[in-house]
């Protein structure tokens, strides 16, 4: 089946899914900031590993590390547990592109937590490794959602249980380019 897009000033359309602003990216740009200025006090005199979860965490990394001045490292995690769908399939598939991580600070940067049940994988998955630390950075959190107990240390949004694209989050694969977070109408 073909995917259906339609662009306009004021919302998109994708399959007939009517997704309209919810947060501009000036909004998200103030509070990436915030987040910055407390990594650079938590991990000052350390070199943290931030561990991008793929596709959609590569945004928001890329938008914190414009405001980071201290020394680290970058690695990226590809999970997948949506494919084309607006609801998490359950089943999660990793791929880890390095696995020197042993002793070392992770901060897991990802794009949105909705049930946490694929955060508390990439956990699991990354304690194999035996790293000194693991924290999550996260740009939207769906608490009301989680099915999971985490802690977020860095949290950008709670937003509703509702689904949105943009600055990463994509629908189908498209919307992932769009500057702001889009929401489901």
């Amino acid at each position: 089946m073909e995917t259906s897009v339609r662009f306009s000033k004021n919302y998109l359309m994708i399959n007939g899914s009517k997704f309209v602003p919810f947060i501009k990216y000036r909004e998200i740009r103030s509070k990436v900031k915030e987040i910055a200025r407390q990594i650079q006090i938590d991990y000052k005199g350390k070199i943290p590993v931030f561990v991008v979860v793929l596709n959609g965490g590569i945004f928001f990394a890329t938008e914190l590390m414009k405001h980071l001045s201290i020394p680290l490292r970058v690695e990226t995690l590809k999970a997948k547990s949506y494919g084309n769908e607006m609801y998490t399939s359950g089943k999660v598939q990793l791929f880890l592109t390095c696995d020197d991580l042993e002793g070392r600070d992770l901060i897991i940067v990802e794009d949105i937590i909705d049930t946490g049940l694929t955060m508390k994988t990439i956990i699991s998955e990354l304690q194999k490794y035996k790293p000194n630390s693991i924290e999550i950075a996260t740009l939207l959190l769906k608490r009301s959602n989680l099915k999971t107990d985490l802690q977020v240390k860095y949290c950008g949004f709670e937003i509703p249980n509702k689904f949105v694209i943009g600055f990463g989050l994509d629908y189908a694969e498209f919307g992932r380019n769009l500057k702001g977070i889009y929401i489901l109408e």
